[in-house]
């Protein structure tokens, strides 16, 4: 199957996700090795497997900000806006720091559930609680998603933003007809593994891409892709 691959700008990453290195030795005649990723991995974007069915629920999530929008351009927005800074996202934090901040934010889902409201400011294991207030545009589109599954008065469980862990409360909703218009108001308790989530967008942008399907390309912007640049359309 051919695979393109994308390099972002500034990255030393050459070769490290090269589906075949082709570096034996003279003569040795060894078969090129394969990089075989997860079952379904469409995209890999900085090393991180992206599957179908981890977009398409996002892109779903979406439907009401845009009721006719199609399905190619949902997935755009779901890979643009949540998923592909999610990778970012887990390159810059590394796996320890991300560990850490799920077992934080697993310990407070926990004591969650052993008390049905939190104090104002209480602070939990490595993060802090934040009243956010707002629609979509404050919100932002991943936690906008997450929220649309919730009831006014629960807790999420414990989910993953871009750069960070996150359990959240519903307390009011304000039904507006207009679903990008619609104000929510959330108890935040936010587990970061990265300093500056809000800049994973642009650090997803100098990222390396894979593309294991190739009908997944185009659901890459052309200005993305552009800015990745190609590195090998032969692997």
């Amino acid at each position: 199957m051919t695979r393109r691959i994308y390099q972002g700008h500034g990255q030393a990453w050459v070769g490290l996700l090269l589906l075949s290195m082709g570096c034996s030795g003279g003569g040795s005649g060894e078969a090129p090795s394969v990089v075989q990723w997860p079952q379904g991995t469409v995209l890999v974007c900085a090393g991180d497997p992206i599957r179908a069915d981890e977009v398409d629920p996002i892109a779903e999530a979406l439907k009401p900000l845009g009721p006719k929008f199609t399905q190619p351009h949902l997935r755009r927005l779901a890979l643009t806006n949540v998923r592909l800074p999610l990778a970012a996202g887990r390159a810059q934090g590394g796996p320890e720091r991300r560990e850490k901040a799920r077992a934080d934010a697993e310990a407070f889902s926990r004591s969650t559930r052993e008390s049905d409201l939190l104090p104002a400011g209480h602070a939990p294991r490595g993060g802090a609680v934040e009243m956010v207030e707002g629609s979509q545009d404050t919100l932002g589109v991943s936690l906008w998603v997450l929220v649309q599954g919730l009831e006014v008065g629960s807790w999420s469980d414990v989910a993953e933003l871009p750069g960070q862990f996150v359990v959240v409360r519903l307390d009011e909703r304000d039904g507006n007809a207009q679903p990008q218009r619609e104000r929510f108001t959330l108890q935040v308790a936010a587990f970061l593994y990265v300093q500056e989530p809000a800049s994973l967008p642009a650090a997803a942008l100098e990222s390396t891409l894979v593309v294991v399907d190739p009908a997944w390309e185009p659901l890459v912007p052309g200005f993305w892709r552009y800015r990745m640049r190609t590195l090998d359309s032969d692997r």
